[in-house]
Order: structure tokens, then sequence, then C-alpha cells
């Protein structure tokens, strides 16, 4: 009898011990899946393209069981937003895990994706110090232009709840909650003086070409759209705003629509360009403006690279003179607005038209509440609980601004 209930305490050991690992372990993920969500969340902005460290640690090829991975995101130590269950959930956990496990571990941690500079204004080396820069760049070019698109209610508190409750704002967002005991409001009061005093606010201005020209047999016309993003009657106007065109040579131009159209003019560098000069973009507004060259053209982005659209109020970055690298996207270069072509390419339709009712099913709802689709009309939790249109106008029930992102 003895003999026997050791003989079953022994089997019962052998049975439990296993699953208790396996508890520990944690869910296997998929490594290949891993990197793609990685990528979609950008965590290599801190923590390298290849989990080789920067502004964070490495983590390529460190033997984090999955409660220690998992706490890191949720409930970080250090300066690191907090990550929720909706904008990383545990298999979307398990698989980045099981691709830093893939990995080489490193030497030595990669560098900053924006170093700190000895030279730089204080705000700047805050901003920099708490990690916003990784991500946002040096001058804050992002929430920027965010706190824009709302000018008139975008005060500390709003911009403090941008930062300390982000993704209950935009659930599904791919920022997390920053801490207070980490970034104490003092030193984020600094941070939002730097951006909106010493920076300034930046209008929400986005341009992009349709993909395709138009063409009649001899001639070809191209169609670019310029957007301010703000919702109407709360965020900034562009004031004195220029369209620059660049001609590559041998370029004629037939014609060309929209108002403030001066010709062909030289640019600054001595090249041909299509100018239009226009007295504002105020938020809300679309414009359209179109350009027909002698010919069967290309490619926009082959023919116009470069395109800019500039503005002589407010005032960007005073005291600044670099303006290099402001601008992301592939066809309107180096310039002095941001270019979000990827988002007004869902809004065009196939007939080279604004699509002036709701977006396509699918297209705001993939970015959640992150509201990073032009015109989205989505009903939204904003700070303070209120829904607004794509218009603008408050929604019945609501009470207060939605942000726009």
């Amino acid at each position: 009898m003895i003999i026997e209930k050791i003989m079953k305490t022994v089997l019962r050991a052998l049975f439990i011990v296993p699953v208790v690992q396996a508890q520990v372990a944690g869910p296997v993920g998929n490594a290949v899946a891993g990197k793609q969500a990685w990528d979609a969340r950008r965590c290599q902005n801190c923590h390298g393209e290849h989990g080789e460290g920067g502004f964070g640690p490495d983590l390529a090829g460190r033997q984090l069981t999955f409660a220690q991975f998992k706490h890191a995101v949720r409930t970080p130590w250090g300066v690191m937003p907090s990550f929720s269950e909706e904008q990383a959930s545990d298999p979307i956990l398990a698989d980045m895990r099981a691709w830093l496990l893939s990995l080489p571990t490193v030497a030595e941690p990669g560098k900053w994706e924006v170093p700190l500079k000895a030279d730089a204004p204080h705000g700047q080396k805050l901003l920099i110090s708490v990690g916003c820069a990784q991500c946002h760049h040096a001058e804050l070019r992002n929430p920027r232009y965010s706190l824009g698109g709302v000018a008139k209610v975008a005060n500390f508190e709003y911009f403090a709840k941008m930062v300390y409750d982000h993704n209950t704002i935009w659930r599904g967002g791919t920022m997390g909650n920053f801490s207070r005991d980490r970034v104490p409001e003092s030193v984020l009061q600094e941070i939002f003086r730097y951006a909106t005093q010493d920076l300034g606010l930046l209008p929400t201005v986005v341009a992009a070409f349709v993909p395709e020209p138009m063409a009649d047999g001899a001639n070809s016309t191209y169609k670019l759209i310029v957007k301010n993003r703000g919702l109407k009657n709360m965020g900034l106007t562009a004031e004195d705003v220029t369209i620059t065109i660049p001609l590559v040579p041998g370029t004629a131009v037939v014609g060309a629509t929209g108002a403030g159209y001066q010709g062909v003019q030289n640019d600054p560098q001595g090249k041909s360009a299509a100018v239009w000069k226009v007295p504002s973009v105020a938020a809300g507004d679309l414009q359209t403006y179109t350009l027909t060259i002698a010919g069967k053209g290309g490619k926009a982005d082959q023919l116009f690279k470069g395109t800019t659209v500039g503005w002589a109020r407010p005032q960007m970055r005073p005291g600044i003179s670099s303006l290099s690298g402001f601008i992301i996207d592939p066809i309107l270069g180096p310039g002095r607005t941001s270019s979000i072509r990827a988002y007004l390419d869902r809004e065009i339709s196939a007939d080279n038209d604004w699509v002036g009712g709701p977006t396509p099913p699918g297209v705001c709802s993939a970015a959640n509440a992150r509201r990073e689709m032009a015109g989205c009309e989505v009903s939204a939790e904003t700070p303070t609980g209120g829904r607004f249109s794509r218009e603008g106008g408050a929604l019945p029930g609501s009470s207060g601004p939605a942000a726009v992102r």
C-alpha cells in the first residue's frame, strides 16, 4: 500500500512538472510574425532594427521568459511607455519574443535614433532624454501637427492626456502611456513650452498627387490635392501658401487650374517650376489643382519629385535654419509641409475624385482610433469623452474636441 502511494505521488509529480514548466515558458510564438509586429509597432526606433538596442536596451538573443517580456511591455521599469493588451496582445508578444530569441546577442548596443547634443536647447534635451524624439524627431513633428489640428483647445492639460493616457484616447495606436513617475509633469510642461512656444504648432496640411494622370491622347493632366486635416474652426490656418511643382527639362505646360496660378517660373535653384500662390488653406479645407503637360506623361512620382507646399505663417521653427528631413513622403521631397500621400490615396476614387462620403469600409477601423486617415468619418472618444464628425461639428451627446492625428 505504501509503495502504491509512493508510485501515485511520483506519477502525479511527473504529470504536474511539465505543466508548470509550460506555464513558466509561456506561449510559443512565430518568429516571422514577430518581426512584422516589431516593425509595425516601431519598436526599432528605441530598441534597434534587429533588437540591437539604442535608446532602449538591446533585446536580441536575451533569454527573457515570456512573463518577464510581458512585464517589460505592460509595466516597464524605466521610462518606456506601457502598452495595453489591445495594442499588443499576448500572442503578439509571444511572436515578438520568438523573433528576438532567434537573433544573436550583440556585443555592444546600437546608437540612439536621435542623439542628445550638448548644445541642444533645454526643452529639446528633455524630450530627447525621455525618449519622445526617437519616434517624433528632435522637434516633435507629429505632436505639433496633432496639436495644430485642434489649436484652440491644445493646452497643457490636453497635451498631458496625450502623453499619460495615450492608449485610452487612441486605442490600438503604436504609442503607449508614459508614467508620471518617470516623466513628471514639471518635465512635460517644459517640453510642452518648447514645442508650442519655441517651435510653434503646425497646420496639419497634407498633399498628394492622384497616382495616375488623365490623358486625352495629346496631353496628360495631373491632379494635386491639398488638404488641411485640422478640425474646422479649431485647427491652424496655413497662410500665404506657395505650391511649387518642379518640371523636368523639356516639359511643356499646356494649362493649369486652381486659384492663384502664377505660371511657370524659376525656382531658387534656377529650375523651371509651375507655381501657385494661395492666401490660405484653413482647417477642414480641401483644394484641388491640375497641371496639364504636352504628350504622354509618366507617373507623378517620376515627373514631379520635390514638389512642395509651403507657407509663411504661422512661422515654422523660428531660429532653426535646417529644414532637411522634414518630409518623409517619397514624392513631395524636402519642403515645408508634411505630405502623407498614403492617407490621401485612400480617399481618391477610381475616377480621380475626392471621396466625399464615408471612407471605404475598413479604412478607418484598421487604424482604430489613431485617426491617421484623412477624413475618416468615424465617431471616436475624445480626451473629454465627446465625439465629432469629419466636419468637426459635435455629434449628439458630445462634449469637447476630437484629437486629429
